[in-house]
């Protein structure tokens, strides 16, 4: 636009010296009418800029990180005059967001569309905005520009990738013991253990109905309790530790946390383990146990923001005394804390192991070295996936 004007500026210079130099009828009427352009060149924009439409849509708003969605803008004339000129100025609220976002300068004739289609991925989890900063309309001297409100903004969630994990230090219990009564205990349908009398709880399923025949009363089926093991996933959610104000430091090691974490879940629930997910924050879902796609669902909306310290929150699980097989903890750093309740937990008689993620300090060594000693695994999670 400063171009334009300059270049209007001269035009109007050299017909202001014309007139000095020849004074005649054509060249007042050159100068008059280059005095008049702009004030005509204004008002039929300022008119015609309240006549057109924006529609915008994503085509997904929700994916897996690495996938990719496409943003479609698209601005409708419905005005008989042209625009000459219109800049879109798109805007994503994070420097994790690869797009091929740039201002679009762009005509639209009468009653006419133009639409503009952009390729968007993220490079790490988390919800990100995505819009329209502003649209600017300029006349068709390129002398004014009139920008237009636009508020709208759409919410990109990205969710974790789920890595495929080949092995992970978890223990299994042997399968068929009897009588196993905890909340991981599951029935063999397969085999009948005894018959007993009907109870209102016990559904159609459980019925024997020969046996029911015969005695002319309704007969259930107990069947043998088979202990099903279990996963603890213990995950430290607090904001990540580091330059926290690095954006994308403290964006990586989240998104690097969270990929372990539905990642090990994963393998978890494949390998016939009854997975819980316990994490600060959330009492709600806290403890949450299920199939895959049901923890995953909730485990893709953990959020990391300041908190208590995760030391705290392990030592009042450990507190809890909870039967599980196997507790993987998924720490951001080695603390004395940490140490001392892995150790209780390990007392408990669960298989505990620890994922850390960063390089470790002299005193975060030792620590896992002194672990190791005991036989519980630390482990860098960093080397899993490689």
């Amino acid at each position: 636009m400063l171009k334009n004007r300059l270049t209007y500026g001269v035009v109007l210079t050299v017909l202001i010296l014309l007139i000095f130099l020849y004074e005649d009828g054509i060249t007042y009427m050159a100068l008059y009418t280059a005095l008049a352009l702009p004030i005509l060149s204004f008002a039929l924009t300022a008119l015609s800029r309240r006549r057109f439409s924006v529609e915008e849509r994503l085509t997904q708003d929700n994916i897996i990180k690495g996938e990719t969605v496409q943003y479609v803008f698209n601005v409708t004339n419905h005005s008989f005059l042209p625009y000459t000129s219109v800049r879109v100025r798109f805007k994503a609220n994070s420097s994790a967001v690869t797009a091929d976002f740039a201002d679009k300068f762009f005509s639209i004739g009468p009653y006419k569309n133009h639409e503009i289609i952009f390729n968007i991925s993220a490079k790490y989890r988390g919800n990100y905005e995505i819009g329209v900063l502003n649209i600017t309309v300029f006349d068709f001297l390129g002398l004014f520009r009139f920008e237009q409100k636009h508020d709208r903004a759409f919410m990109l969630t990205v969710r974790p990738r789920v890595l495929d994990l080949t092995e992970l230090p978890l223990s299994k219990t042997e399968s068929g013991a009897e009588n196993v009564k905890n909340f991981m205990a599951e029935e063999d349908y397969a085999i009948i253990s005894d018959l007993r009398k009907y109870q209102p709880s016990d559904g159609y399923k459980k019925i024997h109905w020969k046996a029911s025949a015969k005695k002319n009363e309704l007969v259930s089926k107990n069947y043998q309790n088979t202990k099903r093991n279990s996963v603890v996933l213990l995950l430290d959610n607090s904001m990540p530790i580091g330059d926290k104000k690095d954006e994308m430091v403290a964006m990586a090691m989240e998104d690097l946390i969270m990929e372990a974490y539905v990642s090990t879940l994963s393998y978890g629930t494949r390998h016939m383990y009854a997975c819980s997910l316990y994490y600060m924050g959330d009492e709600q879902n806290e403890g949450a146990s299920g199939n895959f796609d049901y923890l995953y669902a909730i485990a893709a909306k953990i959020d990391f923001v300041p908190r208590g310290a995760f030391g705290a929150y392990l030592s009042a699980y450990s507190k809890m005394q909870a039967n599980a097989d196997n507790i993987l903890i998924f720490a951001q750093e080695i603390t004395d804390t940490l140490f001392a309740t892995v150790q209780t937990l390990s007392h408990f008689g669960s298989i505990v192991s620890v994922f850390y993620f960063k390089d470790l300090n002299e005193e975060e060594f030792k620590r896992v070295a002194r672990l190791a000693d005991m036989g519980i695994d630390a482990i860098d999670f960093r080397k899993i996936f490689a």
